[in-house]
């Protein structure tokens, strides 16, 4: 389940693993969370339909009604609900799409950093994926890196989210990862949507 930010949902208390998601719009660059960019879907209900500012790159990455991860370029999200999609953000770059690879020149043409990406095989097992970045020794990975990593793993249709000091990835409620701000600390920030596995049985 996508998890859009809300101080009422408990969702994240469920989760077994969680990634963060999307980008956002930060006015004064707070890091604050902000509003997230674009076209977000919770539980089949629009929540934001804002402009997304990276259409060429990317598009909607979100789950249908039966579980099938969809990258989605320049729909619109009454679109998107009528083609079942109940969860859904706006980012990019896409790196595999139906089977087949991105075209990328060089390293993708976004340097490295810390990534944070999503993924599907064909038998409908979802990846997650979280690389650290910012240090001498790691200096995160690049778009190319990505694709190679979720090709490797078996990826149908995978998706780069936000990285940087947003990536972050926590299993059982814990944070598993090492995100690094640009100042050098060792620490997340706040961010507007996840994606979210829980228990059977739990939303």
């Amino acid at each position: 389940r996508l998890n859009s930010r809300n101080p009422k949902n408990n969702t994240i208390k469920n989760a077994v693993v969680a990634i963060n998601g999307a980008g956002f719009k930060d006015p004064g660059h707070t890091s604050t969370g902000g509003m997230p960019r674009g076209i977000t879907i919770v539980d089949g209900k629009i929540i934001t339909n804002n402009e997304y500012g990276r259409p060429a790159t990317g598009g909607l990455i979100g789950f249908t009604n039966e579980n099938k991860l969809v990258l989605l370029k320049n729909v619109t999200a009454k679109e998107a609900l009528k083609q079942g999609v109940r969860d859904a953000v706006s980012w990019g770059p896409f790196l595999i799409v139906n089977g087949k690879a991105a075209y990328t020149s060089g390293n993708g043409g976004w340097g490295y950093a810390a990534r944070t990406a999503i993924g599907q095989r064909k038998d409908g097992i979802v990846l997650f994926l979280c690389i650290d970045g910012r240090r001498a020794t790691k200096p995160g990975a690049s778009i190319k890196d990505l694709i190679e990593i979720m090709q490797n793993y078996g990826a149908y249709n995978a998706s780069n989210l936000d990285g940087g000091t947003s990536s972050a990835m926590a299993v059982n409620g814990e944070l598993i990862n090492d995100p690094v701000d640009s100042s050098g600390a060792h620490r997340t920030r706040y961010i507007s949507t996840g994606f979210i596995l829980t228990k059977d049985g739990e939303n």
